[in-house]
């Protein structure tokens, strides 16, 4: 244990290969963590000068409002991307402060969480954004359970409404020949084209540079991607696991199809924004910039549409028709994985192993040459 001058505190290492730094103010004693001493004691001193300041308090007298927004901005702001972060902030904006801000933080209860669940049940929200919700909740409350804030967490003892999973439109080749047939000649053309033989996501294909793609050993380095934050636009980031950072072997018809899209893009420069700004990026808007999701999506339906496929079929679905058709084709499972970025096979089998027709019936063969 490092130990600094009486009363002022100390950091220690603990079991778990954290360090946590740990202070008393007024009487209470005021822990935070850290992956070094360092951020440990910068966490708590942040936390000792909020408190020294009155922005935040502790006991009984605080807040929900003050304990989330002071969790959320110094301490789980520290552990999660910017975009995550941003969701966040809207959570507790739009659902919980509404709901509990005004109540003293010891004064929660279990029964008025589980009524607040039911009610934005009954008005439309949908289950998969409650569980957001209640993430976001039961992880504020587990952290002032740590710092002896609060006694127990009293959302661990909540019912949260199941989750429907929605089933992806998987495409078979067939169809697969059918979209990229309709989206020749439209700016979608070649990401769909992507989309199909790599299983990259949107995200990920919107911030490809032309530098990422080898062709002299024939892969595309997939290492970051596009998101939307608020207040700053359109920025890349780098994948949230290693496995998210890969490299993916590029189909000649691919290959064949570079010099069609660097065409394209000459047009689109020739003939759109005077304002080109030049990032290099395979899928550039008419400024050169990042394309919007939302326009990506829009343009999507309209092939779709020309396509005869279902409208209702969203762009991740590529994704996982990439993954069924090359288990379809027999395609070893850890190879699949590495190339949807995954950090385990288990992940791979439960998303994207659904046993296909084809499938069924390749199994059905095998059976048969084995008892001839």
């Amino acid at each position: 244990m490092t130990r600094r001058a009486q009363g002022a505190g100390s950091v220690y290492l603990r079991q778990d290969g954290r360090y946590a730094a740990s202070a008393s103010f007024e009487g209470k004693r005021i822990t935070k963590y850290g992956k070094t001493k360092k951020e440990a004691w910068d966490n708590l001193q942040t936390a000792l000068d909020d408190l020294k300041q009155g922005r935040v308090v502790i006991g009984p007298k605080q807040t929900v409002k003050q304990y989330l927004e002071h969790w959320l901005e110094n301490s789980r702001r520290l552990r999660v991307e910017p975009t995550t972060l941003a969701n966040y902030r809207v959570l507790l904006r739009v659902h919980l402060l509404p709901a509990f801000g005004h109540l003293q933080l010891s004064q929660l209860t279990r029964e008025q969480v589980q009524s607040f669940y039911v009610e934005k049940l009954d008005s439309g929200l949908a289950p998969s954004t409650i569980r957001n919700i209640h993430d976001l909740f039961v992880s504020a409350l587990k952290d002032a359970v740590a710092d002896e804030i609060l006694v127990r967490n009293v959302c661990e003892y909540v019912t949260v409404p199941k989750q429907k999973q929605r089933k992806p439109h998987v495409l078979n080749v067939e169809q697969c020949k059918r979209l990229i047939a309709a989206a020749r000649g439209r700016r979608l053309w070649f990401l769909i084209l992507m989309a199909i033989t790599t299983g990259a996501r949107v995200g990920e294909l919107l911030a490809l540079h032309w530098e990422d793609i080898d062709l002299n050993n024939l892969r595309v380095h997939i290492h970051r991607s596009v998101c939307f934050i608020k207040g700053k636009g359109l920025v890349e980031k780098e994948p949230k696991t290693k496995q998210g950072a890969r490299r993916v072997i590029l189909t000649q018809v691919v290959i064949g199809a570079i010099s069609e899209q660097k065409e394209f893009i000459e047009k689109v420069h020739l003939n759109g924004d005077a304002q080109w700004e030049d990032l290099d990026l395979v899928f550039p808007n008419k400024q050169g910039r990042y394309i919007r999701n939302a326009r990506v999506l829009k343009e999507f339906r309209m092939i779709l549409v020309d396509a005869g496929l279902p409208a209702a079929m969203h762009f991740h679905d590529l994704r996982h028709s990439a993954a069924t058709l090359l288990f379809a084709a027999g395609v070893n499972p850890k190879v699949v994985s590495e190339a949807l970025g995954h950090s385990s096979i288990g992940i791979t089998l439960g998303l994207y192993g659904d046993v296909t027709p084809d499938m069924q019936q390749e199994t059905g063969r095998v059976m048969d040459r084995l008892f001839e």
